[in-house]
């Protein structure tokens, strides 16, 4: 029956499987519309094959009909209300003229369903979801400008004795496929020997997938789902879980035993022997290439869980574990097997049934009627001993090569399963780098780490996993710091799509570091984000982005539960960031900040002293490597006015950089042409200089820029300006490059919290980086690890 010789490929296949989350509203059908558009592209001569699952919760809202068949009373509000919500998707879907056809056969399909009822033909009711999925997915495709069409699988997919029937589904598919059509397959329905329906149970779409991959000769099937990789641990419980890029066969057939949800033990089987690729990816996240189930690569580590499990014992050799798990469609696992027994793990849900199952083979089976929470961990390479004493909850434990699996009277929470993947999954703490940006900051940042790598060692294995400029990139996973400058210059150009793809095959966790003045560099934060990259970002531009775009960030942040850290925003290695975080954490109100943010106009109003024109001071600036290269840049104040928004935006507020009111030191008429255009005309700056600080001086004052931030009344002002300052003032007495950072709040009103050092200089921002660096280290390694979970 599972003879794959008869399967002769026409043509090479793509077979794409999308559930029912990728198709829960008409929202989802448009955005899996728009990503078979570009996978039909793509597809360059390739069939393209779709399997759809019902949308949304279609199957739980039959099985609530069919559950309440007995009652009318009950039954017919279930089905008026499914009529409208799967009408009411068709009509959102669909324009007016395409909806109408679809509708109708809706209606006959929901019409037939008491019939159905009566006649106890319960599983054509349960396929209605997929049909209408099909049906719906193919007329959206067409309204698009693709030719589509909606195949029903038990027009074709044949299972004897819960096995496929591939010859005889191979010749019927042969019999129906069109040429330079796109397929949409129902999923999860097949029909057996006598042509009755049948579904195919947990999970039965994806195998509905891979077998149809067979009968195709596939060069791959995507499962289309709500993750965008097969992780190491459950993510929403493990915010330290990592994504694989790659899984080997074995290992995803081993956690499909264990009942682990992205995979079920049946979708890998019906691929076993055949060349077919095996991916899975997130609909949602489709710009990730997810993770390929391959034959040869090396193991991973992998916690998983289930939940209310039992135990049964039987003689050895009276039963197979597999054939068990496919009558009952639910996980089986060996746990022990001894020459005389074995001991099975299954849900406790379906040991009466297993039993009656055994006993109708005459076989004698010991049910153990305590209900268990399993927890196991795959071993990967380099596995480390565990002590018996890791869980002393621990009912009972089980080891072999591959898995050790505890059986615990009740599951771990949240902290106890982070712990436990700290201390299983990644025992051997690294964190990659990647670091944009090689120019002054960026070369002094690099030369740091050297220094940083050998002072963590052994606790922390800081990797350099690439370096770029504007243009090269060298993306290596482990590249020694003292070698870069020459290996970068040797290395390829790089774009966007290739950094992104070395991005998501590097194993977390995984750091991004910015150091370049690039606004649409910070525009790909999202992207990083997505692909496991927590960022470190000196460059201002990510936080000032206009807001919607700033706000992006911040989702893909919470999203995915990375970390942003920009203390070198604002300050350099001055730490105004995280002192107002931690003021605002421990409950402080913040009023005001104020200060000189720019280490140019620190040092250039410390030296002018109107003993000769101010224009002469930006001159012996610029010569010292003080000021950008064109000095207007500094002059014009907007570094600064982009520096208070950095500290706006760390408050919560919804500023834009417009909502900052500027006053430039430049006069209006200098700041178009060019720097050499500027100089014959610098008169004008300095007339208007000198003329403020004779005023300033004839008041006991001196001249500082000051940005000015004040909140009253849940109401922000912020400015930027020039300002006269009396000496006595916390701005008044700094010196040359200094920022200071005057911070007044409800803990610090008479006597306010001032922040005052370098503002600028390589050194110091590189030094400000690894404090970050230092920060996120400590988020993911030094945190105290019990040496047991209790």
């Amino acid at each position: 029956m599972h003879s794959k010789t008869q399967l002769q490929p026409q043509q090479a296949a793509q077979v794409h499987k999308f559930g029912g989350s990728s198709l829960a509203d008409a929202n989802r059908f448009a955005a899996v519309a728009k990503l078979v558009q570009q996978q039909h592209q793509q597809a360059a001569g390739q069939a393209l094959w779709l399997v759809v699952s019902a949308p949304g919760d279609t199957t739980d809202a039959l099985l609530n009909i069919i559950a309440s068949s007995d009652n009318e009373a009950q039954c017919q509000p279930l089905r008026s209300a499914l009529q409208q919500q799967l009408s009411s998707l068709v009509q959102q879907a669909l324009s007016a003229e395409g909806a109408v056809s679809v509708q109708v056969q809706l209606q006959q399909w929901l019409a037939a369903v008491p019939a159905l009822l009566t006649q106890q033909r319960h599983n054509e009711v349960l396929a209605i979801g997929e049909r209408l999925s099909a049906l719906l997915l193919s007329a959206v495709l067409k309204e698009r400008g693709l030719n589509a069409a909606a195949l029903d699988a038990r027009d074709f997919l044949r299972l004897h004795q819960h096995q496929p029937d591939l010859p005889q589904s191979a010749a019927l598919l042969a019999a129906l496929t069109q040429a330079d059509t796109i397929h949409v397959v129902t999923g999860f329905i097949a029909r057996d020997e006598q042509q009755r329906s049948i579904t195919l149970g947990r999970n039965g779409s994806d195998y509905s997938a891979t077998l149809l991959g067979a009968l195709v000769h596939a060069a791959e099937v995507t499962i289309w789902t709500d993750v965008k990789a097969i992780y190491s641990a459950d993510p929403r419980k493990v915010a330290s879980a990592l994504p694989y890029q790659q899984v080997s066969w074995q290992q995803a057939c081993q956690l499909a035993r264990l009942g682990n949800p992205v995979l079920h033990a049946r979708t890998l089987s019906a691929l076993t022997g055949t060349t077919t690729r095996l991916r899975v990816r997130s609909s949602y996240q489709p710009v990730h290439q997810g993770c390929q189930v391959q034959q040869q690569v090396k193991a991973q580590h992998f916690i998983t869980e289930l939940n209310d499990v039992t135990l049964l014992t039987l003689a050895a050799g009276s039963y197979d574990a597999e054939r068990l798990a496919l009558q009952l469609q639910q996980p089986v696992v060996t746990l022990a097997q001894h020459s005389d027994h074995v001991i099975w793990l299954l849900p406790a849900s379906c040991a009466e049934q297993a039993l009656a199952l055994l006993a109708a083979e005459h076989i004698h089976a010991v049910w153990d009627t305590r209900r268990y929470h399993a927890l196991a961990w795959l071993k990967g390479e380099q596995a480390t001993d565990v002590s018996a004493n890791l869980l002393p909850q621990a009912l009972h434990r089980y080891e072999n090569e591959q898995q050790l699996i505890w059986l615990l009277p009740t599951p771990l929470n949240a902290e106890q399963l982070q712990q436990l993947h700290q201390a299983l999954v990644t025992p051997a703490a690294e964190l990659k780098l990647v670091v944009a940006g090689s120019g002054n900051v960026g070369g002094e940042f690099l030369a740091m780490l050297q220094h940083q790598q050998q002072r963590l060692q052994p606790q922390v294995k800081l990797s350099l996993a690439g370096v770029m400029n504007s243009r090269r990139a060298l993306l290596e996973p482990d590249i020694a710091p003292i070698d870069w400058q020459q290996a970068l210059a040797e290395a390829a150009s790089w774009h966007s799509d290739s950094l992104l793809s070395y991005l998501q095959s590097l194993p977390a966790p995984k750091v991004l570091v910015d150091i370049t003045p690039s606004a649409d560099f910070a525009r790909l934060y999202p992207q990083f984000i997505a692909a496991g990259c927590d960022i470190i970002s000196a460059n201002k531009q990510g936080v000032t982005l206009p807001g919607s775009e700033y706000q992006q960030i911040k989702q893909a942040l919470a999203d995915h539960q990375r970390q942003w850290l920009s203390n070198t925003t604002c300050g350099a290695g001055i730490p105004v960031q995280r002192s107002l975080q931690e003021l605002l954490s421990a409950g402080d109100r913040i009023r005001q900040v104020s200060g000189i943010f720019s280490g140019t106009l620190s040092w250039l109003f410390c030296q002018f002293d109107g003993s000769k024109p101010f224009s002469d001071f930006v001159l012996e600036a610029q010569q010292a490597g003080l000021t950008e290269p064109d000095p207007r840049d500094d002059l014009s104040g907007k570094d600064v006015q982009r520096k208070l928004l950095v500290l706006a935006r760390e408050l919560g507020l919804t500023l834009e950089l417009g909502d900052i009111a500027l006053q430039p030191l430049l006069p209006v008429e200098l700041e178009q042409g060019s720097w050499q255009q500027f100089w014959p005309k610098r008169a004008l700056l300095d007339n208007a200089m000198a003329q403020l600080f004779a005023q300033a001086k004839a008041q006991g004052k001196v001249l500082r820029y000051v940005a000015c931030l004040t909140l009253q009344n849940e109401q922000a002002q912020a400015s930027v300006a020039l300002q006269a300052v009396s000496p006595t003032h916390p701005l008044a007495a700094i010196a040359p490059c200094d920022n200071v950072f005057v911070i007044e709040s409800d803990w610090y009103s008479s006597n306010p919290l001032v922040l005052k050092g370098p503002g600028a200089g390589k050194q110091v921002t590189a030094g400000g980086l690894h404090a970050d660096l230092a920060q996120l280290i400590d988020f993911y390694f030094r945190r105290a690890q019990p040496a047991t979970l209790t």
